[in-house]
């Protein structure tokens, strides 16, 4: 009497091959989401990063068109006309127009010496802190009313 030998899979193998697979595909899964949590972070980060750059262009350019600053409005007067910074809500505008979402802190302080300097400090919701100084060529600033 022979034996035919019969070709297949046993229940054990298959089992065997259904926990491997499953293993590898929660690895892969984990690996997968962790990835883009990160890349969606750093998108954010890099987002506000070009805001807070954005808005730090737009001050510097204005500041160097300008012909006057008024720090207690924080307006720029150019020849272009006069474009004046805000902070509200997270958000920087010029004239009412939004430049920069995800801002924390925005600052323009001037120092009355001859010549002007500016200082600018933002700081993002990212904490992220941007800082620069700027000189004058030839800006005025209003005189200050003593009381």
């Amino acid at each position: 009497m022979q034996i035919k030998q019969q070709q297949g899979f046993t229940l054990a193998e298959v089992l065997a091959v259904v926990v491997i697979v499953s293993i590898i595909s929660v690895l892969l899964f984990s690996i997968l989401s962790s990835s883009t949590s990160t890349h969606q972070k750093q998108a954010k980060k890099n987002k506000n990063l070009q805001d807070t750059s954005y808005a730090l262009k737009l001050v510097t350019k204005d500041f160097r068109k300008a012909t006057q600053f008024d720090d207690a409005t924080d307006t720029f007067t150019t020849r272009d006309g006069q474009q004046t910074y805000t902070l509200l809500n997270n958000t920087i505008t010029r004239n009412g127009e939004i430049i920069a979402n995800n801002i924390k802190e925005f600052k323009l302080e001037a120092k009355k010496d001859t010549p002007v300097v500016l200082t600018i400090k933002i700081v993002n919701t990212s904490d992220k802190e941007i800082n620069a100084e700027l000189t004058s060529r030839g800006i005025k600033m209003p005189d200050k009313e003593e009381n």
